[in-house]
């Protein structure tokens, strides 16, 4: 009987209703927890294992348990992630003390809000916008006892714990996998397809477009999805020749070689143009090799045309030559 593949999701697929779905389907699966775990412990005394991402930076991996849960996740934690979730964790900070101060400057300036009610509603879409931030600061609103508020105070609660999770969520799944490096690498898969799609929409300027029919929104799906199979199979031959290049890094190396043309003009109103591709660097070159590609994929191409009168209007009089 021929295995079930592995389904592996973004938590933004990974709801409760699918994975029971898959699981019904006899389905493994892979996908990030949609919640934070607040209650669980380690699986192993070895503690966490420390691997390395595509740029050298750390991950940290432990196989973690839940009671009364027969999943399995692996706690990640990942430096990178948590360096630039701290540091938006600041910016959040400023931007909401900035909030509460614009507050207590509507308190005491002239034709500002000063109502009591009004400046907790304003308050209130801080807190909304800045979810995460508001929950670590102290806010008093002083009024006169009639409704009209004369000031505001605020303070951040000692010691907060903000950045202690930063960079933390846990992998949930259904395989019973010892090598926590295995799991990460299985789930990696799905966050390289991600990472080639962004450099794709890029590449072949897939902007959001709000299509009117279906036809054309699945047009436009396909487009993407042949996209993709198309980069999937140049990097699986290029992986087979041990050459892993990310896509954005092939991209980058194949263009260092160039299509040059160049114009001459000639005797008798003559214009001679000439194409030709420049040399190779070494990286293309094993690029090509490993691919079995030729280094120079299109071969020197010289045209000639008339030039008549002031309008200069271009009319080929010979086929492109193939000097090459």
């Amino acid at each position: 009987m021929q295995k079930k593949p592995t389904i592996v999701m973004d938590a933004g697929i990974a709801t409760d209703a699918n994975i029971a779905w898959l699981k019904s389907k006899q389905y493994d699966y892979l996908c990030v927890s949609r919640s934070n775990l607040k209650e669980y412990k380690a699986d192993t005394d070895k503690g966490s294992v420390q691997i390395y991402d595509k740029r050298k930076q750390p991950i940290e991996l432990l196989h973690v348990r839940v009671e009364n849960d027969t999943d399995n996740y692996l706690w990640v934690k990942s430096h990178a992630k948590a360096i630039k979730e701290n540091s938006m964790n600041e910016k959040f900070s400023e931007r909401f003390e900035l909030g509460l101060d614009n507050v207590q400057r509507g308190i005491n300036t002239k034709g500002g809000t000063k109502k009591l009610n009004k400046v907790w509603e304003r308050i209130g879409r801080l807190k909304e916008k800045y979810s995460s931030t508001h929950q670590y600061y102290e806010i008093e609103v002083l009024d006169n006892g009639q409704g009209l508020a004369t000031g505001l105070v605020y303070s951040k609660k000692a010691k907060p714990n903000i950045n202690s999770k930063a960079g933390i969520y846990f992998l949930r799944t259904s395989l019973n996998h010892n090598d926590e490096q295995t799991l990460w690498s299985i789930y990696n898969t799905i966050t390289e397809i991600e990472y080639t799609f962004r450099v794709l929409k890029t590449d072949l300027d897939l902007r959001p477009i709000y299509h009117k029919t279906d036809d054309a929104s699945m047009a436009h799906l396909h487009l993407g999805l042949l996209a993709y199979w198309l980069v999937a199979t140049l990097r699986y031959q290029l992986k087979n020749k041990g050459v892993n290049h990310d896509w954005r890094e092939l991209v980058r190396i194949m263009n260092t070689q160039k299509r040059v043309t160049t114009t001459i003009k000639g005797e008798e109103n003559k214009t001679i143009q000439i194409k030709q591709c420049s040399e190779p660097i070494v990286p293309v070159i094993q690029i090509y090799q490993a691919l079995n590609y030729k280094p120079v994929p299109l071969p020197r191409k010289k045209s000639v045309w008339h030039t008549e009168g002031i309008l200069k209007k271009f009319s080929p009089v010979n086929q492109y030559i193939d000097d090459g």
